[in-house]
């Protein structure tokens, strides 16, 4: 059991090290939530379903009218996108290269279609 914990840990504290690299601060740093931080977690289910491909039409183009209005919204929204790909950089290398290799084909694929 111990060794679950540990192993838990160390991976608990390699995220909170790869958060604070991303520019992120120390979440313990106050127990109380912000209720501006509420305001966004809708943003941030909306962003996890688009990443899985099951956000549907009407909510990614709500999604997009609240990243034109809102700054704050559109702030969160980089930087939630940028710990996802520091999160799939760092434990799930094979994954990223594997999609990135499928842009290009894709990319690839395009510009060969309008010659």
């Amino acid at each position: 059991m111990f060794r679950t914990i540990d192993k838990f840990q160390r991976a608990v504290n390699n995220l909170l090290g790869l958060c604070a690299e991303g520019g992120a601060k120390d979440p313990f740093e106050s127990a109380v939530q912000n209720p501006q931080d509420r305001k966004y977690q809708p943003l941030g289910v909306m962003i996890l379903q688009m990443q899985d491909g099951v956000l549907e039409r009407r909510y990614m183009l709500r999604m997009e009218k609240w990243l034109l209005c809102d700054a704050d919204a559109f702030q969160y929204y980089v930087d939630f996108q940028f710990l996802t790909a520091l999160l799939h950089t760092h434990f799930n290398k094979g994954r990223f290269e594997k999609r990135i290799e499928s842009l290009r084909e894709t990319a690839a694929g395009d510009v060969a279609l309008n010659r």
